[in-house]
């Protein structure tokens, strides 16, 4: 992840700070996608959701020394969320990336969460619960450098959320 300087937009959907935030950042055509987990159902039928997407479920408890991870990507994203909003998987928070200009494949996706796994595994402050994202796909060499950029941008706005999995 680079230190360079960037500005974030969030929309606080709700009004509130922890309810559902759209997040766009600088010169970048990603988008974030934040669903507490009481909001999920109703938010599944989002447009910004009808894309492919990598996403990230978690509990991240307040004061707990270790998270809980379940990452994964579909197409569309909406998909790989409703296979887990019944589930009996602890987790409270949805985290999803998207790309405003439909850019990304599923392909791509399913890369940047394979790229996710050995990050929180290195990190070692999450606890991996589910991993729908073991290997990575076949890429082009401009595929795997768009997904680089990509991953770099997100890594970057985690912390936004609280997510701290990846950083050492």
């Amino acid at each position: 992840m680079t230190g360079k300087s960037f500005s974030v937009r969030i929309f606080l959907q709700d009004g509130h700070a922890n309810g559902v935030r759209i997040v766009s950042r600088s010169k970048w055509s990603g988008r974030g996608i934040v669903i507490p987990r009481g909001c999920l159902a109703e938010e599944l039928g989002r447009a910004e959701l009808s894309a492919p997407g990598v996403y990230l479920l978690t509990e991240t408890g307040v004061g707990a020394a270790r998270s809980t991870l379940c990452i994964g990507a579909a197409d569309p994203v909406c998909d790989g969320l409703a296979r887990h909003a019944t589930d009996d998987q602890s987790w409270s928070m949805a985290v999803v990336f998207t790309c405003k200009e439909n850019n990304l494949n599923l392909g791509q996706c399913q890369s940047l969460a394979a790229r996710l796994l050995p990050l929180a595994r290195g990190a070692d402050k999450a606890e991996i619960i589910s991993a729908d994202c073991s290997e990575q796909p076949p890429l082009s060499p401009a595929e795997s450098a768009a997904v680089e950029i990509f991953l770099d941008h997100m890594l970057g706005l985690y912390p936004l959320f609280g997510v701290n999995a990846f950083e050492k």
